[in-house]
């Protein structure tokens, strides 16, 4: 089996696991994330973080974005554009973009971004990362403006593992916080 049909057979696996956890599983858990999350030194000298809004059983970031916005960070979350993420700057108005996502509502960021949390479905402990197979963030993670951001993913400890390695054209994560364990790459 090549790395490409692996990294669909993990991705289907583990997306499979991550969408029968239960309400109180995914909040439990989520909770443990977030916390590790938000002592980290890196959140803390971060003044600008794109996020995302939380999909089919992902760690929860709803509650992460009031509380990052009552601390005066500027929060971003990714709007698909044309087959591209461009950064919105979070406010009250939502609209349901492709693959039933909520998304901002907004005019594109263009400055920097200090921290960019990085969705996934399936991590590795090298920094590799499965997403859900477009290319999406890869693209938008290789343009030369967010090269110096740094790029962390909450995923639940399920979500590790090492079957599969990167493409060349794949953005390594600098940081990945599960429940259970902080990986720095």
């Amino acid at each position: 089996m090549n790395n490409s049909e692996i990294k669909k057979n993990l991705r289907k696996k583990i997306r499979k696991i991550r969408e029968s956890l239960s309400f109180e599983e995914k909040e439990n858990l989520s909770n443990e994330i977030i916390k590790k999350f938000l002592s980290d030194d890196i959140l803390k000298n971060s003044k600008t973080i794109m996020s995302y809004v939380a999909f089919k059983n992902e760690v929860e970031t709803e509650k992460l974005h009031k509380y990052l916005l009552n601390l005066g960070k500027t929060i971003l979350l990714p709007k698909m554009v044309g087959g591209n993420i461009i950064p919105i700057k979070i406010s009250e108005s939502f609209s349901c973009g492709d693959f039933g996502v909520i998304e901002p509502i907004g005019d594109e960021f263009l400055e920097n971004i200090d921290l960019i949390i990085v969705p996934g479905v399936v991590f590795n402990r090298t920094g590799d990362r499965i997403g859900f197979g477009k290319g999406f963030y890869d693209r938008f993670l290789s343009y030369e403006k967010y090269k110096n951001s740094h790029k962390i993913s909450l995923a639940y400890d399920f979500q590790i593992d090492n079957n599969f390695s990167g493409e060349k054209f794949d953005i390594k994560i600098d940081k990945l916080i599960t429940e259970k364990e902080i990986l720095i790459f």
